[in-house]
């Protein structure tokens, strides 16, 4: 029997939390001890990878340092199930109408295979309540195509060790 890896322990993870509600802001809390999970999109995807023993990165990073600290995946063609797909801005021009030097990453999901990604989606800054969450259907989901939104800026993989 083969030995299960951090990465195929972090996918199953993310996929068990499909349908847990959004909040902006949140890693995994649990405001009610028998309620569900919360989470936003980088909660979703730190909280899951520090419980698969990953750096425990919930209080530090959100999509722009998702961005910066996992290492680039050069092609769609490349992704692995557990990899990142970020979405977002290409970058802001600057005052002189010169192009940024770095993408702006707003949004992050988890690669599953077959074109799927998985993730906190369709909530935002506005969504604090479980109420919001349900107006708004924002929460743990899949969608069937990578480029969902059509701001996809790229891929990064995760630092699996195993």
């Amino acid at each position: 029997m083969a030995a299960v890896t951090q990465r195929a322990l972090f996918l199953q993870l993310v996929l068990n939390q499909v349908g847990a509600p959004y909040r902006w802001g949140a890693k995994g809390i649990r405001p009610d001890p028998q309620g569900p999970r919360l989470f936003d999109c980088s909660g979703l995807v730190t909280w899951s990878l520090h419980q698969v023993g990953g750096p425990d990165w919930r209080a530090t990073h959100n999509t722009d340092r998702l961005w910066d600290a996992c290492k680039p995946v050069e092609r769609v063609e490349d992704l692995q199930p557990g990899d990142l797909v970020l979405y977002g801005r290409g970058g802001v021009a600057t005052a002189e109408g010169r192009p940024a030097t770095r993408a702006d990453p707003d949004h992050v999901m988890v690669y599953v295979g077959a074109g799927v990604v998985v993730g906190a989606s369709g909530g935002g800054s506005t969504t604090r309540t479980l109420e919001d969450a349900a107006r708004a259907d924002a929460k743990v989901k899949a969608f069937a195509r990578v480029a969902y939104r059509s701001d996809v800026l790229g891929f990064r993989r995760p630092p699996f060790v195993s």
